[in-house]
């Protein structure tokens, strides 16, 4: 690795690793942290046994608002959803989820970094993969454009995402041109939502290919930010492989669509700059996470059944559950339910 990436990720919060729990159970809700970013903001040790429900764990943009399962990952209708926005929450009571609240991002309820800001530095974030891609594009046009104005800037770094990282995409390219890269975030780091607003308060600028979390992110910490640079084809294959996609290709065809581009390009336009002509609008990125939403340790207890008393009786439901005398009533219920259901078949 780059001695000056390692120095670099000497300076942010360490990787830290933990267990997520079940998919089936949380759809996300604490991917990067978020559970454990959310039990410090409201003052606990640890994240409480009881869960709350499903917090949207990124930035869905309104032209990408084409299938409502697809902005809470698939979780059930019935189960509570946390979501950024308030048109968010529109969006999925019209489709039938009732229990859906808006109460900002993740990232909102992190603490500042404390750092300054490096006059001249460019963070480099390119689009990230996921572990279930079947194939990775190329980076090479991409990593040589960036090569190609880094005299333009004091500091250039790029940030790969931990998967990205982890296998090698994209960091011996950025190296061959002597560019340090450093890990992103991963979804079972404590530590990602940390690391990444630490990097948004740090550089000045900040440049992407794509559209994604990290551009609401970077503007709303205050970055100047560019979308420039070869933009990456999507891949079908690997969109598929997401279990998301994968369960709604209608969605996916509506999200590739012509009309969406459009949608999108509306929007996304007026960054198609040089990335040493990046801009900052903190106040697009303040709406793209639900700012306004953001609840205060109080409410953010009681919202995800965090409260003292909530915490008891969840603790207490838990215990009666593990008895013997519970097991056997369910089965119990279980096996009548079946045989009533034979009954009337």
């Amino acid at each position: 690795m780059n001695r000056n990436a390692v120095l670099w990720d000497d300076r942010l919060p360490k990787v830290t690793e933990f267990t997520l729990r079940p998919w089936s159970k949380t759809f996300g809700a604490d991917y990067y942290g978020a559970l454990i970013v959310a039990a410090e903001y409201c003052g606990l040790d640890s994240v409480p046994r009881a869960f709350p429900g499903t917090w949207q764990h990124g930035c869905v943009p309104p032209w990408e608002q084409v299938k409502p399962e697809t902005i809470v990952f698939l979780a059930p209708r019935e189960m509570p959803c946390f979501v950024g926005r308030r048109d968010e929450v529109n969006y999925l009571k019209e489709a039938g989820y009732s229990r859906v609240q808006a109460i900002g991002l993740p990232i909102l309820y992190t603490d500042h970094s404390g750092c300054e800001r490096i006059k001249d530095s460019l963070l480099v974030m390119p689009p990230h993969s996921l572990p279930t891609w079947k194939a990775e594009p190329s980076a090479d046009s991409y990593v040589g454009e960036i090569a190609s104005i880094r005299q333009r800037f004091d500091q250039v770094v790029a940030c790969v995402s931990a998967n990205c990282f982890d296998n090698n995409y994209r960091v011996a390219q950025f190296e061959d041109y002597g560019i340090p890269v450093i890990r992103g975030a991963g979804i079972s780091d404590a530590n990602a939502l940390r690391r990444i607003r630490m990097l948004f308060e740090t550089f000045e600028y900040v440049t992407t290919s794509q559209f994604g979390s990290h551009v609401a992110y970077a503007l709303y910490y205050g970055a100047k930010v560019s979308l420039w640079g070869e933009r990456p084809t999507p891949m079908l294959e690997n969109l598929l492989s997401d279990g998301t996609w994968a369960s709604h290709p209608d969605a996916l065809d509506r999200l590739l669509s012509s009309e969406t581009a459009q949608e999108a390009e509306e929007q996304l336009a007026r960054f198609r700059v040089n990335p040493w002509e990046g801009f900052e609008d903190r106040a697009a990125g303040a709406w793209m996470l639900g700012e306004e939403n953001k609840l205060p340790p109080a409410e953010l207890l009681k919202a995800f059944g965090w409260t003292l008393t909530q915490r008891a009786v969840a603790e207490a439901r838990h215990i009666v559950r593990g008895t013997r005398a519970w097991r056997l009533a369910a089965g119990l219920k279980r096996a009548l339910c079946s045989v009533m259901q034979k009954s009337i078949c």
